[in-house]
């Protein structure tokens, strides 16, 4: 029997041994900190782990002369895992829509995460739509995206959506020395209408190909966002299409099974949609929300201010602004043809 004890604890003393030379599978970065850096104090580090984003947010507004930026992160990752840039290597920002890329390894060497790193301030960066960066589409050609990198930019469009056709509903249209974003609705071989889209977020291919008949399922609406404008600045100019239509499909659930396509009366109209939020896990608490839609025809860029209507005191989390050319094409109906041409977006504050 004694012989039996001695032999239990021998296998139990390796069997710790074993389980102490597990290693770990986790590649996770848990903490990063930057400190101030010339004009730019972190007011805010946004670290999401499942998206794989961190942001540096500052309660004021960039000037040229901020730049270039540098910081030395102080980084925790998960028991074992390696970072590169290691903690404490400086990165530098030459333009607010620069970025660093993170590589996580967990310690058994098996599983790698990556990590956007950005900084941002109280406005929307390329909101002037100067910077645009070639994305491939799924026919396998390049075309347009608005913001100078896609790992940094916070514009999304339904360009991809509509790529296998060779179709893009948002585009740049250089004027002189400036750049201005088009939007339209446009049409396919296989679909009477989509209206062109414009928004804060990001186009989500599989939300698209899950539930195909609900373009609005395909935008992932929102940045990380802490302040509170009292409203949004921009130029515009609309153009309505011709006839106004609703197409409706043959096949409940089925894209691609045709539509029944019907001339309805009225004029075409843009919308334009505010939106900031208290995000905590899977709760989401509207701030504010202003919707504007309008179908007057204005030919040449004119400026137009809109209030953020608040609902709440609550600080946000993230904010969104959405463009479309045809409010209500999510649901196939609009006018071919309608254009909001867009340019200078500015968050206005008190």
């Amino acid at each position: 029997m004694k012989k039996l004890v001695i032999l239990l604890l021998v296998v139990l003393v390796f069997a710790c041994k074993e389980e102490d030379n597990v290693l770990s599978d986790k590649a996770e970065i848990e903490d990063f900190k930057v400190e101030t850096s010339g004009n730019f104090t972190p007011d805010k580090i946004y670290l999401n782990t499942e998206e794989g984003k961190i942001k540096a947010y500052t309660n004021k507004d960039f000037e040229d002369s901020d730049f270039p930026v540098s910081f030395s992160p102080q980084i925790s990752v998960s028991q074992g895992a390696t970072v590169t840039p290691a903690s404490g290597t400086q990165v530098n920002f030459s333009q607010p829509e620069d970025f660093v890329k993170y590589v996580v390894v967990s310690e058994d060497g098996n599983i790698v995460s990556e990590y956007i790193f950005t900084i941002g301030d109280r406005q929307i960066p390329n909101a002037g739509f100067e910077n645009w960066f070639m994305e491939t589409g799924m026919n396998g050609k390049p075309f347009q995206q608005p913001g100078a990198y896609g790992e940094s930019t916070v514009w999304a469009t339904a360009n991809m959506g509509t790529s296998i056709y060779s179709i893009y509903g948002t585009s740049p249209v250089p004027e002189g020395d400036n750049t201005v974003v088009k939007i339209e609705t446009v049409t396919t071989v296989a679909l009477p209408l989509v209206a062109g889209a414009l928004y804060v977020g990001e186009f989500d291919l599989d939300g698209a190909v899950e539930d195909p008949t609900n373009p609005v399922a395909a935008a992932k609406l929102g940045m990380p966002f802490y302040s509170r404008p009292k409203s949004v600045k921009f130029k515009y100019a609309f153009k309505a299409g011709e006839q106004m239509i609703q197409a409706v499909l043959k096949e409940p659930g089925n894209l691609f099974g045709g539509f029944d396509v019907f001339d309805v009366e009225g004029k075409d109209k843009f919308g334009i949609e505010i939106v900031l939020e208290k995000r905590e896990g899977e709760s989401i608490t509207t701030i504010a929300k202003t919707n504007f839609q309008s179908d007057e025809d204005i030919e040449t860029l004119t400026e137009i201010e809109l209030p953020v209507n608040y609902l709440t005191n609550d600080e946000p989390t993230h904010f969104y602004i959405s463009f479309s050319p045809s409010f209500d094409g999510g649901t196939f109906k609009g006018a071919i043809g309608s254009t909001l041409i867009l340019d200078d977006v500015k968050l206005i504050y008190e």
